[in-house]
């Protein structure tokens, strides 16, 4: 059990942090919040702090999470943060349980459930994206004739792309149910084409602001397995105008007011339409490109935001980030790797490989699937491409 708060006289806040990363951990200690770190031992230890830590398995039992934290004293405001997507829905249920600030628990249910949150936004968020919820097998293939084709259909709470399926035709709707091993509900929707983009956004006091606009290479058809992110970058006046309005109005529809959010649209003849949203971070280390880049803490910004403290209203820097992710279509030897040689290139900030060494790869299906990846930052979007090729090159080259 925490014991430093029943001892100090101080009245900071207090950020209850769930198994947080390195950057999290200093992005409260820059804003001088007195930490309690929560280590679910299933789960890697964060590191270490000094701070008061509870053990407790956070990410199946919130109560048991609830019950300890119910039992200390805190001096002065308190909070719970998680920026995983478990960890939003468990720090909101804290949150809501304990009377603390932050977003209350309906908002991320609402983001995390799919259909949900297509329910709430309607036409709130520009032309509504045609959908039909399939909520057992028998309803899969009247959604996707209700839907029409081409269509997609995904887990109602998946991510990472992760069961992602592009269905061209009936014949092919008929294929895929006959061989689905049935996990739960599905989300049939109708098929956007266009150029696809990610939002990054922080909501606070002031309203939802969006700090980049960031773009996306998939793997295409039939997955969409992301495998590289640039940003910020630039569209169209009336675009970006029509995008941040769509944020906006998603946001505002599931009750998000407090901290970072991610929001993937689609940019098509018809305009910006909504994919999806998360109230978390962006995954792929987008959020360090947010920082890398223009300097955009999205982690101090969240805890600012629900203490009340001062929130950067601007970026500070003006460089551009990306990271691209590689395949390997041969295994991968240890002794081979040239993870060190990549990391010394100009702009590269961090490369790893995540594919078992010795092994033939996967084929890439979901985020999981990936076989590595190399981040770099620039001061501008041609110096970071042949910085993101050369990394690419010589990291494929030598493995």
């Amino acid at each position: 059990m925490p014991d430093a708060p029943h001892r100090t006289r101080t009245r900071r806040p207090t950020a209850v942090l769930l198994n947080p990363r390195d950057t999290v951990i200093a992005a409260a200690e820059k804003l001088g919040l007195a930490l309690v770190v929560v280590v679910d031992p299933g789960q890697p230890r964060p590191p270490a702090t000094g701070a008061p830590e509870i053990e407790v398995a956070w990410t199946r039992d919130s109560a048991d999470l609830v019950a300890r934290l119910r039992e200390s004293a805190f001096p002065g405001p308190v909070s719970c943060f998680g920026f995983g997507e478990i960890g939003a829905s468990v720090a909101a249920v804290v949150n809501g349980e304990l009377g603390w600030p932050g977003n209350p628990p309906y908002a991320p249910a609402a983001l995390k459930n799919k259909a949900e949150l297509r329910a709430l936004v309607g036409d709130k968020a520009g032309v509504p994206v045609a959908y039909a919820l399939a909520a057992t097998p028998g309803e899969l293939l009247p959604a996707m004739v209700k839907v029409g084709f081409p269509c997609i259909a995904k887990p109602v709470d998946g991510t990472g792309s992760s069961g992602v399926q592009y269905i061209a035709d009936l014949a092919e709707a008929e294929q895929y149910a006959a061989r689905l091993n049935w996990q739960g509900p599905l989300l049939v929707e109708e098929f956007l084409s266009g150029a696809e983009y990610s939002v990054e956004a922080m909501s606070s006091a002031s309203g939802h602001r969006i700090l980049a606009i960031t773009e996306k290479i998939t793997t295409g058809m039939p997955h969409f397995v992301e495998s590289g992110h640039t940003l910020p970058v630039r569209l169209a006046t009336e675009t970006e105008a029509a995008i941040s309005d769509l944020v906006g109005a998603t946001l505002d529809a599931a009750g998000h007011c407090y901290g970072t959010s991610h929001t993937e649209v689609m940019v098509t003849p018809a305009g910006p339409r909504l994919i999806e949203s998360h109230g978390r971070p962006g995954g792929d280390r987008i959020s360090d490109m947010l920082n890398l880049a223009l300097g955009e803490d999205v982690f101090a910004q969240s805890m600012a935001a629900v203490f009340g403290l001062p929130v950067q209203d601007a970026p500070s820097r003006n460089r551009v980030a990306g990271i691209r992710y590689v395949t390997f279509d041969r295994p991968v030897l240890t002794q081979a790797l040239s993870t060190s040689l990549v990391a010394s290139l100009p702009g590269v900030e961090e490369v790893r490989i995540t594919a078992s060494a010795g092994r033939q790869p996967a084929a890439v299906a979901a985020s999981g699937d990936r076989h590595g990846f190399v981040l770099a930052v620039a001061d501008t979007r041609g110096e970071l491409e042949n910085h993101l090729a050369v990394a690419v090159r010589t990291l494929t080259a030598g493995t």
